[in-house]
C-alpha cells in the first residue's frame, strides 16, 4: 500500500481547519491513518478519491469510551485514530447535510468548543507556574550576577512569552468560535 507523509501543525485552536485539510486529502485518494509528534507529521495512505467527511471530537474522560464510540458508529461515523483527547472521525459524504456533522445541534458544538476552551486555559497555567516559582528564585541569589542563571532566566521568559502568545491565539480563536456557535 502507497504512503506519503505530510508535516502541517494544527494548534489546539485549529480543529475545523484541520478537517477541511483531512477532507482535501481524502478528496485527493488520500486517507489518514496516523499522526505523530513532534513535528505534526501526518501519514496518508492512498485510497480512492471520494468525498468524506472528517470531524474531530474533544474528550477528556475515557470511562464511557465504548458508549461514546458505538454512540458514532450507530450514526455512521468511522473512529480511525485517537490522538491526546482528540478523536478522530469520517464518513462518505450525505446528500442531507445534518448527517455531515457529528453534532446535531449548535448547542452540542458550543459545548465542545467551551471543552476545548477549559482545557486551554488548564495548560496555560500548568505553563505559568513554573515561572512564577523560578524568576523570584533566580532573582534572589546572593551569589552575585551569575551569566549562566540570567541566560537561563531569559530563556525561560523567551519561551514562556511564546507558550503565552500561542496560548492567548488558541483562546481568542476558541472564543470566536464558541461565539459564532452560540449565534446559529
Amino acid at each position: 500500500m502507497e504512503n506519503k507523509k505530510i508535516k502541517k501543525y494544527f494548534g489546539l485552536a485549529d480543529y475545523l481547519e484541520e478537517e477541511q485539510f483531512l477532507q482535501e486529502q481524502h478528496k485527493n485518494g488520500w486517507k489518514m491513518v496516523e499522526l505523530k509528534l513532534p513535528f505534526s507529521t501526518y501519514t496518508f495512505e492512498r485510497c480512492e478519491p471520494e468525498e468524506y467527511i472528517y470531524q474531530l471530537d474533544f474528550k477528556q474522560q475515557e470511562n464511557d469510551l465504548g458508549e461514546y464510540l458505538q454512540l458514532f458508529e450507530d450514526c455512521g461515523w468511522e473512529y480511525f485514530y485517537k490522538y491526546g483527547n482528540w478523536y478522530y472521525f469520517r464518513k462518505l459524504k450525505s446528500e442531507i447535510e445534518e448527517e455531515n456533522t457529528i453534532f446535531s445541534d449548535a448547542p452540542s458544538r458550543a459545548e465542545m468548543a467551551r471543552k476545548v476552551v477549559k482545557f486551554q486555559g488548564m495548560i496555560a497555567l500548568v505553563a505559568l507556574f513554573p515561572l512564577s516559582y523560578l524568576i523570584p528564585v533566580l532573582l534572589n541569589r546572593n551569589e552575585g550576577k551569575n551569566y549562566v542563571l540570567l541566560v537561563l532566566l531569559g530563556l525561560i521568559i523567551g519561551i514562556t512569552v511564546i507558550l503565552l502568545g500561542v496560548h492567548l491565539r488558541n483562546f481568542w480563536k476558541l472564543t470566536e468560535i464558541l461565539k459564532n456557535e452560540e449565534q446559529i
